[in-house]
């Protein structure tokens, strides 16, 4: 029951509202669990409503056409295959790192880690 405690979660809701407020577009949480969702009832009153506005919570099926419609096809596709990667249980962390990326200076897409 000790990961049933709301502090976390209201830090790091807090966080959101001090830190990333400006610069956070949008939060997607996928396929919530129902003792995650009790916890976040629990919490979701001492959210912003701006903060709130920026929070979605979706299935998987309804996060996928989400990011279809809000997303050009590049960037979808990028966010898309991140998501089926982050669901594979056959491959490790080290192999995941092996795909992140990131954009330099110049704007391209170049690896996270070389």
């Amino acid at each position: 029951l000790s990961d049933l405690n709301p502090a976390p979660l209201v830090g790091m809701i807090q966080s959101q509202d001090c830190y990333f407020a400006e610069r956070l577009h949008e939060t997607i949480i996928i396929g919530m669990p129902r003792v995650a969702t009790a916890l976040k009832d629990v919490v979701w009153p001492l959210v912003s409503e701006k903060t709130k506005a920026k929070v979605r919570f979706l299935s998987e099926e309804e996060a996928q056409e989400h990011i279809k419609t809000t997303c050009d096809e590049k960037v979808a596709g990028r966010i898309l295959a991140a998501m089926q990667q982050n669901r594979d249980n056959r491959l490790s962390l080290e192999q995941r790192k092996q795909s992140w990326m990131r954009v330099n200076e110049s704007g391209q897409l170049v690896p996270l880690v070389a």
